[in-house]
């Protein structure tokens, strides 16, 4: 599949939309996670790992729900949490009551990298999305997005086959 390619006409507008999104993806991801190495030592995806370990309860998550939140695998939800171990930004708990369970517990250091990289993410934000889109469409694609990642339902006027 050809994700280079998204203003060919030749595209239907589905796959228009998805190869314009693999590229927005592939270029913020990349300087996103520059920044965020430069400003606090952590990658975009170790970022975005403790960010998910923080959102649980205690500040803990099991590695498998980790997993399931960022549609990534076991093994690469391990390797992470294993520079975060390594960097003291995270610890390896075991469940009292069932030892085939393993947690992922977010470290003070950590939520310190997570305050830290707040305002990194907020400028990227702002210079790399908001500085080229007009507030309405800036909008837009959020809602859009929120749509097509399942974490918002369609707003009645823009439901597939719903008149608007």
């Amino acid at each position: 599949m050809n994700t280079n390619a998204p203003h060919r006409d030749d595209l239907d507008p589905a796959t228009a939309a998805l190869a314009a999104l693999f590229a927005a993806h592939r270029s913020l991801f990349a300087v996103i996670d520059r920044e965020l190495r430069a400003a606090c030592g952590v990658s975009l995806a170790e970022a975005d790992v403790l960010a998910t370990i923080s959102r649980g309860p205690d500040g803990r998550q099991r590695m498998a729900d980790i997993a399931g939140h960022m549609s990534v695998s076991k093994s690469g939800v391990t390797q992470i949490v294993g520079r975060l171990v390594a960097a003291g930004l995270a610890a390896r708990e075991s469940c009292a009551t069932d030892r085939r369970l393993v947690y992922a517990a977010i470290t003070t250091a950590g939520r310190d990298v997570l305050a830290k990289g707040a305002p990194v993410l907020a400028a990227s934000a702002s210079e790399h999305i908001a500085s080229r889109l007009p507030d309405t469409d800036l909008g837009q694609l959020t809602q859009a997005l929120r749509t097509i990642a399942g974490t918002s339902p369609p707003q009645a006027s823009q439901r597939p086959g719903q008149a608007p």
